[in-house]
């Protein structure tokens, strides 16, 4: 075959190379780019700093902060229904002190105080836990990301004890606000300020031990429930029967006149432990029928409290330890 013939300085023209573009490498299935990496030079910061800074992106997921405006919804919602209850009962037993006579009475009948203000913000406190521990827990499984995480200095232990702590740290806040309101207008509307302050801060001690039981126990077993499964639904619903269905069992129980299983069922039952460690605390009667027949002394719940809550982080750490990514 005849070459074709050319022209005589004529040829085909080829690609501009410009000499500060990398060197590229052309192959016949891609190409390989000199990007110019260079390693990392500045500060290790380790550990110490990945926990820190996981637990306080736990804290941020469980109130929707940095997040769009549907994941701020839930606590918004459920916060107003939180802390409207102890304004309106401060703004009332206010009103009351203005009256002079009769405050007293006014203030023993309404239901906002410290000592009962756990039982009657009990329901969106259990709807804050189903709702914002599968967001801390879930959504790592749900998108993949544990394998990131655990490629880090980041380690197991470390990843499951800072989605705790955070789930923690979130119901402390959510428990201990409404109770700086009532004490703050406790105090502020007080006629002898002084008399009110030293009263109220007496009731600091028992108010924050309750706070911490009652996140410590909530947070652990929505947590660990929350790691077995990535679907968010289903685990907000797993969260609300464990909370639902314990008290209505040991109430079961004592109907059919099974007192001793009773008495150990309600150990078990987080609701009815918190309304039992909630009554030893403040020395006041418990609210539910269940713990006054079991006749149980405080510690008991307590310690209750404190296994129930050793035994989910127990569970939840071997889960994450065992869990593959």
């Amino acid at each position: 075959m005849s070459e074709e013939p050319r022209v005589p300085g004529w040829e085909m023209p080829g690609p501009v190379v410009d000499p500060a573009t990398p060197a590229v490498a052309v192959g016949a299935t891609g190409s390989i780019y000199d990007l110019g990496y260079r390693r990392y030079d500045g500060p290790r910061l380790g550990r110490p700093h990945a926990i820190r800074a996981l637990l306080l992106h736990s804290l941020k997921v469980a109130y929707g902060i940095g997040r769009g405006g549907r994941a701020k919804l839930a606590p918004i919602i459920l916060g107003g229904f939180a802390v409207i209850p102890a304004i309106i009962g401060v703004g009332i037993i206010a009103l009351a002190r203005q009256l002079g006579e009769g405050s007293r009475i006014i203030e023993e009948a309404n239901p906002i105080r410290h000592d009962t203000y756990f039982s009657v913000i009990l329901v969106p406190v259990s709807l804050f836990t189903a709702i914002q521990a599968p967001e801390i827990v879930g959504r790592d499984q749900r998108y993949s990301l544990l394998s990131l995480y655990f490629s880090r200095a980041l380690r197991r232990l470390d990843y499951s004890l800072a989605r705790y702590l955070g789930m923690v740290l979130a119901m402390l806040i959510f428990l201990l606000l409404p109770q700086v309101i009532i004490f703050g207008g406790l105090v502020l509307s007080a006629a002898d300020v002084g008399k009110e302050l030293r009263t109220e801060l007496g009731l600091v001690p028992p108010t924050v031990a309750q706070a911490v039981i009652a996140s410590m126990l909530l947070a652990g077993v929505a947590t660990v429930i929350s790691s077995y499964t990535p679907r968010r639904l289903y685990a907000t619903v797993g969260i609300i029967v464990v909370l639902a269905v314990a008290p209505i069992i040991t109430n079961l129980l004592v109907e059919l006149g099974t007192a001793d299983i009773a008495r150990v069922a309600v150990l078990a039952s987080p609701p009815d432990v918190l309304d039992a460690t909630n009554a030893f605390l403040f020395n006041r009667g418990s609210t539910t029928e269940v713990v006054t027949r079991a006749a149980l002394p405080g510690l008991a719940y307590v310690s209750a409290a404190l296994v129930i809550t050793a035994a989910a982080v127990g569970v939840l750490v071997r889960r994450f330890e065992r869990i593959a990514v």
